[in-house]
């Protein structure tokens, strides 16, 4: 009698085990869907304001879309945001195909950072394809001032177009909007 209540004790303690472990795993999954699917969502929104901003030709709007902190470290911003809507003039976007956003976040003693990038294909009435990375800052409970865009690069030419010499532009977390053509791009 001893033996089958220890034996069903032993075995009760393993189920529990098991189901312990096998939900654990379940809500750190849960919990990175919920993460990339906010940082999807938050990317597509800011996507859509600056692809507003390009299509209304809002240079105002676009800055406003910066973070504080790239404001003041972008050197002449307003000549660089002129450019990105040069860049269009003549040109509508016809379509956009996102790729999977990047993130990176950190917990640092209660503080928390999120920063996300985001990747796209432009299609544009006439004919040729660009592409454009943003990179924003989601919060930062350290840096209040570093929420919002703080990298534009603007490559006006497709990624099967891109040269083979070309260095892959901009460091992930530059601040600037880099704009770059088949005959102005970095070489290695």
């Amino acid at each position: 009698m001893k033996k089958s209540t220890l034996a069903m004790l032993c075995l009760l303690m393993i189920i529990i085990s098991t189901v312990s472990c096998l939900a654990g795993c379940k809500s750190r999954e849960q919990r990175l869907n919920e993460e990339t699917e906010y940082e999807e969502t938050q990317m597509k929104a800011v996507r859509e304001k600056v692809i507003r901003c390009i299509k209304k030709d809002d240079k105002e709007g676009l800055k406003k879309l910066f973070s504080k902190s790239a404001q003041k470290d972008i050197e002449d911003i307003d000549g660089k945001i002129d450019e990105v809507l040069e860049a269009f003039k003549g040109k509508s976007i016809v379509s956009i195909k996102s790729e999977p956003v990047d993130s990176s976040r950190t917990y640092d003693y209660g503080k928390k950072s999120i920063t996300i990038y985001g990747d796209y294909t432009l299609k544009l009435s006439t004919k040729g394809k660009c592409t454009i990375f943003i990179s924003f800052c989601d919060k930062n409970d350290e840096n209040p001032d570093d929420k919002g865009v703080f990298q534009m690069e603007l490559r006006m030419f497709s990624k099967e177009e891109t040269p083979k010499d070309f260095s892959g532009g901009a460091y992930q977390d530059d601040h600037g909007i880099f704009i770059y053509t088949l005959q102005n791009y970095p070489k290695k």
